[in-house]
């Protein structure tokens, strides 16, 4: 006799791909059952965990008085732009940035090149799909996207009343659950006359996230909020970055590197175990086209004590020892 029953299995691939497909811009996670999207700096993106989960915000603590921390909300809103996402941006210097934000870096290859590689690239279908599905994206800071592709970004214009921001928010989410949506907070809520309002806020914005796609990234100067709000955010998001500015330190150690981003919290969500991130301190450096962050790496010690050292070590004898 021939069971009707079929057995289920969660997190299946057939699964996976039916979701990935119809949020653009989205993949499974490597540490759990949740979904990713691409920051907008792939070599941030590995840092985070390949990516910053769903329903997940980020924190980015503004050390260098606004003077590259921007470059990341950038990365962060064109990046949604490539994949079709939707944008809400909501602070004083969100206009400005969607004025200038990086272009992608277009593919060399020429059609008739395409051509010739889809006609000798011999494989499954379902593989193929995969292979030209891009997740993340570089970017060209010399070249700026025209207006024509920003009809996806709302600007909200921040009020007192941090509820009807809520709920303009929150609007916005019914409107577009079949799509990923990016939030940026440009220091929502400052100057504020008490920690109660903000926290409030982002509580309200959190519970509103949670059942929608919708990453944040929210941008914050330490010293102009209070410890117990510092404590508090550190608390509540899920990814908090601290970008410094070394334009002021004359150490030559530096010359090469711009700023320091300090990793200072990496979350999980939905799993049983605890991945072991890299959290060391990265270095940051801005050239006419590209935005790097790497680790820093000293150079060799060529002085002439060490050359010394080494050329008296060369000039001992080995001995033969019996054990």
């Amino acid at each position: 006799m021939v069971n009707g029953f079929k057995k289920l299995t969660i997190g299946s691939t057939s699964n996976q791909e039916a979701f990935s497909t119809t949020l653009k811009g989205t993949r499974v996670s490597l540490h759990g059952t949740t979904y990713q999207t691409s920051f907008g700096v792939q070599s941030l993106d590995l840092v985070l965990g390949n990516g910053v989960n769903l329903s997940s915000s980020t924190l980015i603590k503004e050390h260098d008085g606004g003077e590259y921390s921007p470059l990341f909300a950038k990365h962060f809103i064109s990046e949604g732009i490539n994949h079709d996402q939707v944008i809400v941006c909501i602070g004083d210097r969100t206009a400005d940035w969607l004025t200038t934000l990086p272009s992608p870096i277009e593919s060399e290859n020429t059609d008739e090149q395409t051509k010739d590689q889809d006609d000798d690239l011999r494989i499954a279908w379902r593989y193929k799909r995969r292979v030209q599905a891009r997740f993340s994206h570089s970017y060209d800071l010399s070249k700026h996207r025209p207006a024509s592709q920003l009809q996806n970004c709302h600007i909200i214009e921040e009020t007192d009343n941090l509820d009807v921001l809520v709920q303009q928010i929150s609007d916005i989410c019914m409107q577009n659950q079949s799509s990923v949506i990016r939030i940026v907070l440009d220091g929502v809520g400052m100057p504020i006359t008490n920690d109660f309002s903000i926290t409030r806020f982002l509580q309200r914005i959190k519970s509103t996230i949670l059942s929608s796609n919708t990453v944040i990234l929210a941008l914050y100067p330490p010293q102009c909020i209070s410890d117990f709000l510092n404590f508090y955010l550190e608390d509540f998001f899920n990814y908090v970055l601290t970008v410094k500015s070394l334009s002021c330190d004359k150490n030559p150690v530096y010359k090469d590197y711009h700023g320091i981003l300090e990793i200072n919290k990496v979350g999980t969500m939905n799993t049983f175990t605890m991945p072991l991130y890299d959290l060391t301190d990265r270095f940051f450096k801005v050239k006419r086209k590209k935005f790097i962050i790497e680790k820093m790496h000293l150079p060799p010690d060529l002085s002439e004590t060490v050359s010394r050292s080494s050329s008296h070590n060369s000039n001992v004898k080995s001995t033969n020892l019996d054990f």
